[in-house]
């Protein structure tokens, strides 16, 4: 049994990481997780743009991003720390969780940058949090001392973010709040709606305008970061799974597999079974 079955977090380093993230393909993460780079740099691909990480900087990955390994530097020393968010759930921490989740879900997929300080902090948490979970000595309350060196982490990332908050979150310009809206909404709904219009009207703002600050703040267009989540979505369940590709339509919100297919050959100019091939 792992540590993220039996505990609700596990610790993954350089040498382990690529466990969880695929080296060859587009994969979804299982679990939330952060990841800190002390040396070296991982480049990935998310959905509409590649995102460089390098030396003392983290980020958050989550599920409901596809991602693609695009390179990794033969320096690269990283830690991971997975979680399943019903386990964040239970712990009793007291710091304000709806401005830390705003920060997070805001951060997502950005490369936040770190003091030396401040990483070395988490760094050594982190490490002693491993060695618990990877110790074979027998403990009893090794629950509760997981349980408690992932609150003291918590707290740590925190006061992190509490030193951020001020520039990140109240400084946000109206155009990167409804960028930011707009990829929430996304997130949630684009397995059932696929229009620009929709969007801007859970905003109350125009399609065009709507249109016109997505390109300005991603440099893509807004239907193209829809369709380019589409496609993540599709890539994973056909690199991934034996489903039919007429049940993948289906999941995906496509009326038919034919207009699944039409959309994919669009976007990516082969089929999904040409694609599927591929990883066979």
């Amino acid at each position: 049994m792992s540590a993220l079955q039996q505990f609700g977090v596990e610790i993954f380093t350089q040498n382990n990481i690529f466990e969880r993230i695929s080296t060859d393909k587009p994969f979804r993460p299982d679990n939330p997780a952060f990841i800190f780079i002390k040396s070296g740099s991982i480049k990935l691909r998310q959905h509409f743009r590649d995102l460089e990480l390098s030396a003392n900087t983290f980020m958050v990955t989550d599920p409901q991003t596809v991602y693609e390994l695009i390179s990794v530097s033969d320096d690269f020393q990283s830690r991971m720390v997975s979680y399943k968010r019903e386990f964040i759930s239970t712990l009793s921490l007291k710091f304000n969780r709806l401005i830390t989740y705003r920060y997070f879900r805001q951060q997502m997929n950005v490369a936040v940058p770190l003091f030396q300080d401040d990483l070395d902090v988490v760094w050594k948490s982190v490490n002693f949090l491993k060695y618990i979970l990877d110790s074979e000595t027998e403990m009893i309350y090794k629950k509760e001392i997981v349980e408690h060196l992932f609150s003291v982490f918590c707290y740590q990332m925190a006061g992190i973010i509490s030193k951020e908050d001020n520039n990140s979150m109240n400084q946000m310009s109206r155009q990167e709040e409804i960028v930011f809206v707009f990829l929430n909404d996304l997130a949630n709904h684009h397995l059932n709606n696929r229009q620009v219009d929709f969007y801007a009207a859970r905003q109350s703002i125009t399609t065009r305008h709507l249109s016109s600050v997505v390109k300005m703040i991603t440099g893509k267009s807004a239907s193209h970061v829809i369709a380019s989540i589409v496609i993540n979505e599709a890539k994973v369940y056909l690199n991934s799974s034996k489903m039919p590709i007429s049940e993948i339509s289906t999941k995906l919100g496509f009326s038919d597999q034919y207009s699944f297919s039409h959309f994919f050959k669009k976007h990516l100019g082969i089929s999904p079974s040409q694609y599927r091939q591929q990883y066979q």
